[in-house]
């Protein structure tokens, strides 16, 4: 085991946040998930796998938690039968369980593409060391939804937290300028602390022209998927009318971010997203009245993508340039070689399934191309059954009794978008059954207020701390 830079500075404030508030650790592990290029310790005995900073500080997030009566009871409560917490757990249990059992039972019987293939090769099933540590993931997910749970049950942390995920987005931001400015200027190696992971990286590659934005992660597609997330989280708010001037700039700024970054990926989810946003907006029309921000939204934002296709179109050289750059990110995609590969990725995916009777190859045992596909062929029919009633529970949560504060229903509603807009792109491009910490994080945000206990006593919060938005 070899201990980075990165490791080093993680390890610091880990131990410096058991002596300090809840709020530092929440604040620190949260910035801290987009490091996805980052490894704070590369752990030889598990195949050179990377031990994400993030996961480091979930550990000191995890104690730190546990150490507070309030919150341990909050955590506990999580777990009552039909809230979000009680399905993770289950999923949790049966992920890891399976993730033994699967890749035995079948060995041999179906052919996968294994979840560190470099290519489109496949191998038939059996036991690899990547049913642990995607089963470690699983359990690092779990771990976080349950402990930012219990945190976020009372009425001022989820404000906090809310107001840590806007930061969250500006430092996502920060990052992709960050990386188009070293990569412009040819001093790309002072990321290379944050780039220290044993996953492939693409962070210096141009297509139409374009530098690929990659920010803190590996990929542009990584880029882009986070986000994505961002953007539906400033816009949600900007929409409720919360700050409405910085998170317009916010919004702007990752709609742009989106724009510039290649990313097939980002583009098929910005898409989806604005379609099925809009729609909800319409209607809103018919039973509620709308911000002056949702008004600009509906019939301000289609008039101006008007004008500019215009004047596009006026244009024979622009017109030409975005006519090739639709063809290679969208049109075409399908017919390139990552297209057909991925494509295979998901036939044989489905064929996994069928081959172990609906059982599926267990967690870690496959990787496809589509989060939905990864799921029931690795975790089968009952993994895929208990999995999606987490999702139905932290979608359907809602505040129930009592006054709502405007602030809190906002927060809590703009989550829900950035989960929804994860979810997205990983329908259209996720490989694993794992959605990352930030999903998590946000979905215990999202469904946190829906379940607070009558009488409970809020987390204090140092003062001088929260953010008033």
């Amino acid at each position: 085991m070899t201990i980075e830079l990165i490791g080093i500075i993680a390890l610091t404030l880990g131990l410096v946040s058991m002596y300090l508030p809840p709020s530092f650790i929440v604040n620190v592990f949260l910035c801290s998930t987009l490091l996805g290029a980052a490894a704070a310790s590369v752990l030889e005995a598990l195949g050179g796998t990377s031990l994400p900073p993030a996961h480091l500080l979930l550990g000191f997030l995890t104690l730190r938690f546990l150490r507070d009566k309030a919150i341990s009871k909050n955590i506990l409560n999580g777990f009552v039968f039909g809230r979000p917490g009680f399905w993770l757990l289950l999923t949790m249990i049966y992920c890891t369980v399976t993730a033994y059992i699967m890749p035995r039972l079948f060995a041999g019987q179906t052919v996968v593409v294994p979840v560190r293939a470099e290519s489109a090769y496949t191998v038939p099933l059996a036991p690899a060391m990547t049913n642990l540590t995607q089963s470690i993931y699983f359990i690092g997910d779990f771990v976080c939804f349950v402990v930012i749970y219990g945190y976020a049950s009372s009425l001022e942390a989820r404000k906090f937290f809310g107001s840590i995920a806007v930061r969250f987005a500006a430092l996502n931001l920060i990052f992709a300028a960050i990386d188009l400015g070293t990569y412009f200027t040819g001093t790309t190696d002072v990321l290379s602390f944050i780039r220290n992971g044993t996953y492939g990286l693409l962070n210096d590659t141009e297509v139409a022209g374009f530098k690929r934005i990659v920010g803190s992660f590996t990929e542009a597609a990584s880029f882009g998927g986070m986000t994505l997330g961002c953007f539906a989280f400033t816009s949600r708010l900007w929409l409720l009318g919360v700050r409405p001037q910085f998170t317009a700039i916010l919004t702007f700024l990752a709609f742009s971010a989106l724009v510039f970054s290649t990313s097939t990926t980002a583009y098929v989810g910005l898409a989806i997203f604005l379609a099925i946003t809009y729609f909800e907006i319409l209607l809103r029309i018919l039973y509620r009245p709308l911000t002056p921000q949702m008004g600009f939204f509906v019939f301000g934002v289609p008039l101006v993508g008007a004008i500019i296709v215009l004047l596009i179109t006026f244009s024979d050289t622009y017109s030409a340039y975005l006519s090739s750059l639709l063809d290679t990110f969208l049109f075409h995609k399908m017919q390139t070689d990552s297209g057909v590969e991925r494509s295979l990725w998901n036939r044989l995916a489905i064929q996994n399934f069928f081959d172990t009777y609906g059982f599926g190859t267990g967690n870690g045992g496959m990787r496809s191309s589509s989060f939905p596909i990864a799921v029931i062929a690795n975790l089968g029919i009952i993994g895929t059954v208990l999995f999606s009633l987490f999702f139905i529970t932290v979608f359907r949560s809602s505040r129930k009794g009592g006054p709502v504060d405007p602030l809190d229903d906002a927060y809590r509603k703009a989550a829900k978008s950035a989960c929804f807009a994860w979810l997205i792109t990983a329908t259209v491009s996720g490989a694993l059954v794992d959605l990352g910490l930030a999903f998590f994080a946000f979905a215990a945000l999202a469904s946190a207020g829906a379940a607070q206990v009558q009488g409970q006593q809020p987390v204090k919060l140092p003062k001088a701390v929260i953010l008033k938005a």
